[in-house]
């Protein structure tokens, strides 16, 4: 048994070093051109385009404001930190609306006529933005 386990070491030490050689070429400045054109490029794949949005800014305004419940991501006192936030929700993918109501100014991502289904989503969206500030407002 011993004199096969010699006999396996250097059989085995042979076969590992028995490996493909890798070609490597010397780039001089002679061969730089005909190096760099033989060489070839991987293809870009242009970034996906986003899509537009079925209702515009205005219909989605419009069509939120006859709801009962709304998930609120904000609450300001002026209007242009309300219309800053909301601007940079919608880039995000949230068509976010800006509700004034009592004088505070609401960015709304949602709204709902059930309060199941709003409380529903609102669990949902605080879990999937890790943001726990979400809230829900009744009108």
């Amino acid at each position: 048994m011993a004199k096969l386990s010699y006999l396996l070491i250097p059989l085995i030490l042979l076969m590992l070093s028995c490996k493909d050689e890798k070609k490597v070429t010397i780039v001089s400045k002679k061969n730089v051109v005909e190096q760099t054109a033989k060489r070839q490029m991987p293809e870009l794949t242009p970034p996906p385009e986003k899509p537009e949005p079925k209702l515009s800014k205005a219909e989605i305004a419009k069509n939120r404001k006859i709801f009962d419940y709304h998930i609120v991501a904000a609450s300001y006192n002026y209007q242009k930190q309300a219309d800053d936030f909301k601007n940079k929700l919608y880039e995000k993918g949230y068509p976010a609306i800006v509700l004034e109501k009592n004088g505070k100014f609401r960015v709304i991502l949602q709204s709902f006529n059930n309060k199941e289904s709003a409380i529903k989503e609102l669990k949902r969206l605080r879990k999937l933005n890790k943001r726990p500030d979400l809230w829900l407002l009744r009108q």
